[in-house]
């Protein structure tokens, strides 16, 4: 069976359907690594992506690349996945006026996602540190309900009710 992200409420059953196939099963608890400019993975990980088991060591010093800096006034939350081959990646999400306004992005096919960090204004990557203020690291997948502290639609998951035929 072959469910797609249309219509009435398949979408967040797909991304609900992904989390379940593609999750992280520990916490990871993602921090600053001991190179200030980078993240690490303080715990290791087992993790499924299509159904099958995978593990990675706790990996310190991982580049977060491939992003926009947030100019000032502008945030941003990055979710921190990872694939088959235990290569951690970073999908960034809109900006935001302010941290709760910023959307966490939706997660990508093939990955698990491992957390997200709030990125503040005026964070350049490379060279602010992770330890800056606004900076928050949270764990879990906001996909399979582990942020307690976001409303749905913060986590990517849209809400429609019916109203009527």
């Amino acid at each position: 069976m072959l469910i797609t992200p249309q219509a009435m409420n398949q979408g967040d059953l797909y991304n609900l359907l992904q989390a379940l196939a593609n999750a992280c099963l520990d916490n990871a608890a993602l921090a600053m690594a001991s190179t200030t400019t980078k993240i690490k993975t303080t715990n290791a990980v087992t993790f499924r992506i299509a159904g099958k088991l995978y593990s990675k060591a706790a990996s310190d010093n991982i580049t977060v690349s491939g992003l926009t800096n947030t100019p000032a006034a502008t945030f941003r939350k990055v979710r921190v996945e990872i694939n088959a081959a235990g290569t951690v990646s970073f999908k960034e999400g809109a900006v935001g006026a302010a941290q709760v306004l910023a959307p966490l992005p939706r997660r990508s096919a093939s990955k698990a996602t491992l957390g997200w960090i709030e990125i503040p204004a005026s964070f350049t990557y490379g060279t602010t540190d992770f330890n800056a203020a606004g900076v928050a690291f949270v764990d879990g997948d906001p996909d399979l309900g582990d942020a307690v502290s976001l409303p749905p639609n913060d986590r990517g998951i849209s809400s429609t009710i019916l109203t009527g035929p």
